[in-house]
C-alpha cells in the first residue's frame, strides 16, 4: 500500500509539472472550474476556440471529436486526492485507537461521452483506499475498486433554447441546496451516491426535479448494490428571486418534498420497523452583499412500526464581509437545532432524519455531531489572505435538544447513549481550517479541530469510561483534471 500511494502520488507530481511546463500567456477565455458534480463541465468552446482562449495541457483529452460537425465527442478526466488524519481520543476515548494516524487516497476518473447534442453517457470510477487505521475501514473508508456513477441521460431544449427537459438514469450523485440533507459527502474517503431516475425541468428563473433512487451500499471488497429495502423519492424546487434585494444579490428560494422508504427486515415474530418519513421544507440564501444569510427548515411526519413520526430543524448562519479591507474579513453567526425524542420507551419518534447529508461543514469538522437531537450555536470568522488562499476559525456550542434522547454522529451512529445523565451541554468544538488552491488543478488544506467535553459526555463518561477531550489534526493534497 506505501509504495502504491508513493508511486500515485509521485505520478500527479510528474503531470503536473508537466502542465506547468506547458503553460501559455494569461489568456482571454478560461475553461469551466472544476467542480464536484464533473458531469456538468462543459467543454464545447474547445470544438472552434476562439483566438486567446486559454490552453491547459489536459486539452486534447478533454474534447476528443468523432465527427465533422464536432457534436460527438468524448471528454476524460479524474482527480486524486490524498489525506492523513490523526485522532487523540477518537469518540472520546472510546473503542481502538490509532497511535500514529492513518491515511487515505482516494481516486476518481471519469468517461463523459457525448452523442449529439441530446443523448450523453457517462461513467465514472473510484477506488478509495485505507492503510494504518486501527478498528478500521469504516463503510466511508475504503471501497477497493468500484463503480461510483453510471447514468445515461436526455436533454431537450425548447423555445429557443430558454426551456429544456432533461431525464436521467443509472448510477448518479446527487446534491441538492448546501446539502444539508442531500448531498455527496465528498469529505469523506467513498462519496455518497444512489441507483434510480431524475428527471429535470428548468424555465427562466426555475428549476423543477423529481427524482426516485435508492441508497446504494459501500462493500469494500466487492461491487456495490443498492439497497432494495429503500427507496427515496422527492421533489425538488429551485426559484430565482432577482427582484429581491436585487440582482447581485442571488437570492433564491428552494421549496421540496421528500419520501424516504424503509422496508423492515427483521425476521418473524419481531415486530415490523418499516418506516415512512415524510419530509417538507425551504432553504432561502441571499447576498446582497456586504452581508449573506443562508437558511433552511424542516418538518418530517410519517409512520413507523406501528407509532408515528414528528420531528423539524432549522438553521441559519449569516455573514458580514468588510471588503476593501486587509485580508478581507468575514464575521459569521450560526445557529442549527434538530429535534429529538421526548420518549424513547414509547412507538413515536421525535429524533429528526437528516437523510443523506453532506454533514461535514455544518457540525464541526471531527464529525461526533450530526443533525439529530442536537442544538449548535457557532461564531467564527473568515479571512482571505490572496485568491485561492483562505483561513477559516468557528467555535460550536453543542446542547441535546432532548435530555431523553442520545448524541448522534454524522453518520447517523449512536457516540453517547441517553440514559445515565439528564444534562443538555454536549461540549465545544474549535476547528481551523487552512485552504490553498495552488492552481487550476493543485489544492490543499491543512486543520486542526478541538472537542472539549461537557457534562453529558463526561457524566456519561464516569460509566463508559469514554469520557475525553478529542483532538483531529489532518492535512490533504488534491490534484484534478
Amino acid at each position: 500500500m506505501r509504495i502504491a500511494c508513493a508511486l500515485v502520488v509521485g505520478l500527479v507530481l510528474v503531470v503536473s509539472g508537466v502542465c506547468q511546463a506547458q503553460a501559455t500567456a494569461p489568456p482571454a477565455n478560461s475553461p469551466p472550474p472544476y467542480t464536484l458534480s464533473r458531469f456538468d463541465e462543459n467543454y464545447r468552446y474547445l470544438r472552434d476556440p476562439a483566438e486567446g482562449t486559454e490552453r491547459d495541457f489536459f486539452d486534447p483529452i478533454k474534447y476528443i471529436k468523432f465527427n465533422d460537425k464536432g457534436d460527438i465527442y468524448l471528454s476524460l478526466g479524474g482527480q486524486v486526492r490524498y489525506r492523513y488524519e490523526y485522532f487523540n481520543d477518537f469518540n472520546f476515548g472510546a473503542g481502538p485507537q490509532d497511535d500514529d494516524g492513518y491515511h487515505l487516497i482516494r481516486m476518481l476518473a471519469h468517461v463523459d461521452l457525448h452523442l449529439g447534442e441530446n443523448f450523453r453517457l457517462f461513467v465514472q470510477g473510484k477506488s478509495a483506499l485505507i492503510e494504518d487505521r486501527d478498528g478500521g475501514p469504516r463503510p466511508s473508508d475504503g471501497d477497493e475498486i468500484d463503480i461510483q456513477q453510471a447514468f445515461g441521460d436526455a436533454n431537450f431544449k425548447f423555445n429557443n433554447d430558454k426551456d429544456s427537459v432533461m431525464i436521467r438514469a443509472g448510477r448518479q450523485d446527487m446534491r441538492y441546496g448546501v446539502e444539508r440533507l442531500i448531498g455527496v459527502s465528498d469529505w469523506t474517503n467513498v462519496r455518497r451516491t444512489f441507483d434510480g431516475v431524475r428527471g429535470s425541468i428548468t424555465i427562466p428563473g426555475q428549476t423543477i426535479d423529481l427524482f426516485w433512487v435508492r441508497p446504494v451500499i459501500v462493500n469494500n471488497e466487492r461491487l456495490n448494490e443498492e439497497d432494495d429495502n429503500t427507496n427515496f423519492a422527492g421533489i425538488y424546487d429551485v426559484i430565482a428571486l432577482p427582484k429581491l434585494l436585487g440582482a447581485e444579490a442571488r437570492t433564491k428560494l428552494d421549496v421540496y418534498g421528500l419520501w424516504l422508504g424503509h422496508d423492515n427486515t427483521a425476521p418473524s415474530p419481531a415486530p415490523s420497523n418499516d418506516s415512512d418519513t415524510f419530509t417538507v421544507g425551504a432553504h432561502f440564501f441571499s447576498n446582497p452583499s456586504p452581508w449573506d444569510v443562508d437558511m433552511e427548515a424542516d418538518y418530517q411526519f410519517g409512520d413507523i412500526g406501528s407509532g408515528d413520526i414528528s420531528a423539524w430543524s432549522f438553521a441559519i448562519e449569516g455573514g458580514y464581509t468588510l471588503t476593501g479591507n486587509t485580508w478581507t474579513p468575514r464575521f459569521i453567526l450560526g445557529f442549527d437545532i434538530a429535534s429529538g425524542d421526548n420518549d424513547p420507551t414509547d412507538s413515536d419518534r421525535g429524533t429528526f432524519n437528516q437523510l443523506f447529508p453532506s454533514a461535514h461543514p455544518y457540525l464541526g469538522y471531527i464529525d461526533v455531531v450530526g443533525r439529530q437531537n442536537i442544538v449548535d450555536l457557532h461564531p467564527g470568522f473568515m479571512l482571505t489572505f490572496a485568491r485561492g488562499v483562505t483561513l477559516r476559525s468557528d467555535y460550536h456550542i453543542f446542547w441535546r435538544q432532548s435530555s431523553d434522547d442520545s448524541l448522534y454522529a454524522d453518520s447517523g451512529a449512536v457516540v453517547v447513549a441517553a440514559g445515565v445523565s439528564d444534562a443538555k451541554y454536549v461540549g465545544g468544538e474549535l476547528d481551523i481550517l487552512f485552504n490553498v488552491q495552488f492552481d487550476r488543478h493543485w489544492s490543499g488544506y491543512a486543520g486542526y479541530s478541538h472537542f472539549f467535553a461537557g457534562d453529558f459526555v463526561q457524566q456519561t463518561g464516569a460509566v463508559t469510561g469514554a469520557d475525553n477531550d478529542i483532538d483531529f489534526v489532518y492535512g490533504a493534497l488534491t490534484f484534478t483534471f
